[in-house]
């Protein structure tokens, strides 16, 4: 008597053949089954020369620069111009951006039949988000070594050679990005990046009271870094655009989707570009722009009012529990604007940061909840049964 994994029949259907072998694997607290050959692929998306070769790449730039110098000793850190640190971020993060690319383009979503002008804007977007944000956790772990190795400098031979290995963490953390986008990472680098460049564009203006005006101020010439802002936004709404189509090219192969979704995306579609018409228009004090910007800011509030309406129309498979957060979502708006426009409780910095906190929050669980019934087509039941060997023959 052994134990068996019955498979159903919809499941046994997707298998080529006998040749086909599964492999369980233990992920966290449950488990995964996936193909053998799906696993061999993965494998073989990181073959040895598609690290070595930027990585050798960046090692022979660097050992040029620093022998170019004349100087007998190269600084690991520090002030210097030519430095193993600053060698590293700028070769190691030139040869990663063109790998991500290099390594993207073969992965099953770039090689669908997309148009070309969709395919590399998704491609630059991706590259430039995982590159930047490579970039500053590596300019962060070499401030971290300034403190740590003050002083420190080697040959330029030993340099050149820890510029080979910190370009090959850099490059190995950029392919395995590329070979493993999906919906919910780029989710978390919207996050990053929103977040992150709102926060750096709050901490330059500290000093100039913006608060006291409005969120939009931060973009203004009037602010001191007025581009970091513009530039956050304008790279989100790429984002988003990259999210959208990732999320229903998946939503329309399943069973859920309809053409009334297709109005959904088209409404991502629509609040990603006004979005970066939000950052590419500044709120400049008597001028056109400023026009410009508020009726962007305000159709994309707009935007998500109409979706929560009609969203038990466009996705009539929506979960109730989701229907119940969209409810509260809206009545938030109302009790935000209620409190900024109807008794002056808030100012209008804070008013226009909480609805579009709350804004943005409903937008990206909305992402989740489609993403979980593009999945739900792709989940099996399986069950584990008792069988003699004679009954498997």
């Amino acid at each position: 008597m052994g134990k068996y994994i019955e498979v159903p029949d919809t499941l046994a259907e997707t298998l080529t053949g006998d040749e086909e072998e599964l492999i369980l694997e233990a992920v966290d607290n449950g488990f995964s089954i996936k193909l053998r050959s799906a696993s061999d692929n993965n494998r073989q998306n990181f073959s040895l020369r598609h690290l070595l070769l930027p990585s050798l790449l960046a090692w022979l730039m660097g050992l040029m620069t620093f022998l170019l110098t004349q100087k007998s000793q190269i600084s690991f850190t520090g002030d210097d111009l030519i430095s193993v640190a600053h060698a590293s971020t700028v070769f190691g993060i030139l040869t990663g951006f063109v790998s991500f690319i290099l390594a993207y383009r073969k992965t099953p979503h770039a090689l669908a039949r997309q148009s070309w002008f969709t395919k590399t804007r998704e491609t630059l977007t991706l590259a430039l988000t995982y590159t930047l944000v490579t970039l500053a956790v590596t300019v962060i772990t070499f401030y971290i070594m300034r403190h740590t190795f003050s002083g420190v400098s080697f040959d330029p031979v030993t340099a050149s050679l820890f510029v080979l290995a910190f370009s090959a963490i850099i490059n190995f953390v950029l392919i395995s990005s590329a070979v493993s986008v999906k919906v919910s990472n780029l989710i978390a680098m919207l996050f990053i990046t929103f977040i992150g460049g709102v926060l750096v564009a709050m901490a330059l203006n500290n000093q100039r009271d913006w608060w006291q005006f409005n969120f939009s101020f931060l973009g203004t010439y009037e602010a001191k870094r007025h581009w970091e802002f513009n530039l956050t936004l304008i790279f989100s709404a790429l984002i988003l655009l990259t999210i959208t189509d990732y999320l229903f090219s998946e939503f329309s192969r399943s069973a859920y989707y309809t053409r009334k979704s297709s109005v959904v995306r088209f409404f991502y579609y629509l609040i990603a570009v006004l979005i970066a018409c939000v950052g590419i228009f500044p709120a400049n004090s008597y001028s056109w722009t400023m026009t410009v910007h508020n009726l962007s800011a305000f159709g994309i509030v707009v935007c998500i009012i109409v979706l929560i309406l009609l969203l038990k129309w466009l996705i009539p498979d929506i979960s109730k529990e989701f229907l119940v957060f969209s409810a509260i979502t809206l009545g938030l708006l109302v009790l935000s604007a209620f409190l900024f426009l109807g008794v002056h409780y808030l100012s209008l910095t804070f008013f226009e940061i909480i609805a579009f906190v709350i804004a943005f929050i409903w937008l990206v669980m909305l992402i989740n909840a489609i993403q979980d019934l593009s999945q739900s087509h792709r989940r099996w039941h399986l069950k584990l049964v008792d069988m003699t060997p004679e009954e498997t023959l």
